[in-house]
């Protein structure tokens, strides 16, 4: 088989998880190991109009008023047969879609749940009905609880995103990531980048136009923004945008431009608990020869880290960096005394250091 129809094959597969732009297919390509300039995937989605893979299987492109191409896979008609494992990966994505997603757009989840139903009712449906209706349960613990305001704003947002479109923040309350913002930054113009979802919460991240330094806000009733017809080139900025949000830990701000090796002690029973979890990219981790685990991170230092931390107490030790351990110290010495000298809290107090 030639390079080029291989090529084209997995196109064609990728056409199957549903309709393609250039940005769609592109981002795609590279993250398969396919490296091909934008001309050469036009080139080959125009092929893929005039071959025939399957039967009853046709490519289309469509273009829309802003001359945007996006190509599409149509089927003559349904054919395939689902199995009881397709059934209960749609359940599981349907019933642990977290809440703040789940709850307001219920009837839009339950509209494709129709189609999917009526396109496939001769498939294993019945099988696990029960499990899939009757035993599958999230907690919500911390999900954020959202309502018509907020998923608005979603809305609005991915218009943004999806149509390269500058936005204003006019107005935010909510400083999850703990932005080093000076005082009264706003209105503050934001190229949008992406929606993260991150600790039961829907944000918006990017990077300022002014300083060029990465932004990240909260979905919220008291997050105030204006969308503009000031369009940006998305792929102009994403490299760096990628290089700021890769070194974070979590979404925190960073106490500075550094990037650290990071290391952790684990005792054994907390290590093999939190192992299996994602913390950050770069994570690595070292059984020693006492039975400990050792966490290695490369990455920035800011409030969520220092809180990732506290959660372990004396289950867990910092053996570098130094500016680290310092940190640590002094926010644990801090919360000390507030308990053993019963001493008010403070805002700015609590926020000094990172």
């Amino acid at each position: 088989m030639s390079v080029r129809i291989e090529r084209l094959m997995r196109i064609y597969n990728r056409m199957r998880r549903g309709p393609l732009t250039i940005d769609i297919i592109s981002q795609w390509a590279k993250s398969a190991g396919i490296n091909l300039s934008d001309r050469q995937l036009y080139r080959d989605l125009n092929t893929l109009k005039n071959l025939h893979f399957a039967e009853g299987e046709n490519v289309e492109e469509y273009t829309d008023e802003k001359n945007r191409k996006t190509w599409k896979l149509e089927y003559d008609e349904a054919t395939e047969k689902l199995t009881q494992y397709d059934i209960n990966s749609f359940f599981l994505l349907k019933s642990f879609a977290p809440y703040t997603v789940h709850e307001q757009r219920k009837e839009s989840i339950e509209k494709f749940e129709r189609i999917l139903y009526r396109h496939f009712s001769k498939s294993k449906y019945q099988q696990a009905i029960q499990a899939n209706e009757l035993y599958l349960r999230r907690t919500n613990y911390m999900e954020n609880l959202y309502g018509e305001i907020e998923h608005k704003q979603i809305e609005d947002l991915i218009w943004a995103l999806h149509n390269k479109r500058i936005i204003v923040i006019e107005e935010e309350c909510l400083n999850v990531a703990n932005l080093h913002l000076p005082k009264n930054p706003f209105p503050l113009k934001m190229y949008p980048l992406e929606l993260v979802f991150h600790r039961g919460r829907v944000h918006i991240s990017g990077l300022g136009i002014e300083d060029n330094r990465f932004l990240f806000f909260a979905m919220d009733k008291t997050f105030r923004f204006t969308l503009t017809n000031q369009v940006f080139s998305r792929k102009k900025i994403l490299e760096d945008y990628n290089q700021k949000f890769n070194r974070l830990f979590a979404i925190s701000d960073p106490i500075n431009e550094e990037t650290y090796h990071i290391k952790i002690e684990f005792t054994k029973g907390f290590g093999e608990s939190f192992k299996n979890y994602f913390w950050h990219g770069s994570q690595q981790w070292e059984l020693l020869d006492n039975g400990n685990y050792m966490l290695h991170l490369h990455c920035s230092i800011g409030r969520e880290l220092i809180g990732f931390l506290a959660m372990g107490l004396n289950k867990m030790k910092v053996h570098q960096p130094q500016v680290l351990k310092d940190l640590i110290l002094e926010k644990l010495q801090q919360t000390v005394a507030v308990y053993k000298d019963n001493l008010q809290i403070d805002e700015e107090e609590a926020n000094e250091g990172y």
